[in-house]
């Protein structure tokens, strides 16, 4: 091969580079044994999950606090992890403490949410939706999906991305501190069907009748349209339940597809009835009834998301009242009381929730809140850093602890996490001009200028738009 014209020629060198680049690329897959284009290493899906977990945890209501529950199901997930392609990879499940109905699998966690766990019927309705999200995990779909979305990203530039060796698997890497985003990575038609083939494959190994995986979608179905009844909408008036069912197929085809699956298995042998309901009912008996007082609960978020605080702290005290060892609807009042002004019953409510669960990231976050909107920062900023090593992801948080860094004079503090909020929230009318006076503060004109000229855009009307203006008069007339 003559390399001189290729690298007289820098665009046939990139083509080149490019050729070689995708083909040092491909990985097996460990499910069709065929090679494929793949970015991301298996210790890189390890680290993506690692870093996700805080979001998925929070993101979706923190764990449902029932140990029991949570053993006897997780012995059930372990088995079918064992009876899958990757069994080596660690793994950890969780009930979610949402009554969002929703399932999902990353390398190393593994959960199922309190609101569709409680709709089910039997252990293989269980094993069917914990197998379909574990064959995703088994298929590496997550993983092709951000090598394909890297590549997409990256277009002509992956040459310059490839060329700086590690700094390649870094820039994949920072895909993970999208936390529960990475559950919206719409998979393909052919990774649905995929993972419920796999689902299939795994329950019936165990002994499970496949043919509850049927049952198990209808159940889904009946699930999300119960949950969006109850908060007054349809599926095409919730963004995040469109977005999380458009990667499905319609259903009257899925469910087609999975008979067919199921006729084509190999040979498998059923336990008992293949459903083990009763087993299954008891052992979900207490939180089936607690998931009912959540309702209340579901009700009084959607009235505090429409500003009707008396009608959410109304509801609230009734969910209370019929069960007292909730911290999320502490929280939650906590909050109601916050936007009512009164921060001293606020308090009360956070500190109920944490007496009740001391880990509870919401109520840590929530008298953060309080001792910010008292002044007393440096209370503040002693809980605002501990709600973000629970939850480091958590915008609201970063933007709190630079708030108290900023109403404390410490400047220099402030700005990286007021940077982190203006990266996350860039509409927000305040974070731009706070940033830009920390800016200023510490010396950095040319980063202050950029922060002020966002402020204006934002929010010129604010007395922070007001005041960048001004400055933007006096730093870059």
């Amino acid at each position: 091969m003559n390399l001189n014209r290729y690298v007289q020629n820098p665009a046939m060198f990139l083509s080149l580079f490019i050729l070689m680049f995708l083909a040092l690329s491909c990985a097996t897959n460990p499910v069709t044994g065929k090679s494929e284009l793949m970015l991301v290493s298996e210790s890189q899906e390890l680290n993506i999950g690692k870093d996700a977990a805080p979001s998925m945890k929070w993101d979706f209501g923190g764990h449902y606090p029932d140990r029991e529950l949570e053993l006897y199901l997780g012995d059930i997930v372990n088995r079918l992890w064992a009876n899958s392609e990757r069994s080596h990879l660690p793994v950890q499940f969780y009930v979610q403490n949402t009554s969002v109905p929703n399932a999902f699998a990353l390398p190393g966690y593994v959960a199922i949410t309190r609101g569709l766990l409680s709709d089910m019927e039997n252990e293989a309705q269980f094993a069917a939706v914990m197998g379909h999200e574990i064959g995703h995990v088994m298929a590496r779909h997550t993983a092709q999906r951000l090598s394909q979305m890297q590549l997409q990203q990256a277009g002509l530039s992956i040459g310059s991305i490839a060329l700086k060796g590690t700094q390649g698997g870094d820039a994949l890497l920072a895909v993970g501190s999208l936390g529960s985003s990475l559950l919206l990575l719409k998979f393909s038609r052919g990774q649905e069907i995929q993972s419920d083939r796999l689902g299939a494959r795994y329950m019936s190994t165990l002994g499970y009748d496949p043919h509850e995986a049927i049952s198990a979608h209808n159940v889904l179905q009946q699930s999300v349209d119960r949950y969006l009844k109850r908060l007054g909408k349809s599926r095409g008036q919730d963004s995040f339940m469109s977005s999380l069912l458009s990667t499905h197929p319609r259903h009257e085809v899925r469910i087609s597809e999975i008979q067919e699956m199921i006729n084509e298995l190999p040979p498998y042998t059923i336990k008992g009835d293949g459903k083990f309901s009763n087993r299954f009912m008891n052992a979900t008996s207490s939180m089936r009834n607690i998931n009912k007082i959540y309702f209340k609960y579901d009700k009084a978020q959607s009235f505090y998301q429409g500003k009707q605080f008396g009608k959410a702290e109304k509801l609230l005290s009734e969910a209370i009242a019929q069960n007292s060892s909730q911290p999320p609807f502490y929280n939650l009042m906590g909050m109601v009381r916050l936007q009512q002004k009164d921060n001293v019953k606020a308090k009360k409510s956070f500190q109920r929730a944490l007496d009740l669960d001391p880990g509870f990231q919401p109520s840590v976050y929530g008298m953060g809140l309080v001792y910010l909107f008292d002044s007393q920062n440096t209370k503040a900023i002693s809980f605002f850093e501990k709600s973000i090593k629970m939850y480091p992801g958590h915008a609201a948080s970063h933007y709190g602890l630079g708030r108290s860094y900023y109403q404390n004079k410490q400047y220099s503090q402030a700005v990286p996490y007021l940077a982190n909020f203006s990266k996350a929230a860039r509409k927000n009318p305040e974070v731009h001009g706070l940033l830009g006076i920390c800016l200023e503060k510490t010396g950095d004109t040319r980063s202050a200028v950029i922060s002020y000229r966002n402020q204006v855009i934002v929010a010129p009307d604010t007395e922070l738009g007001r005041h960048a203006k001004k400055r933007l008069s006096v730093l870059a007339p």
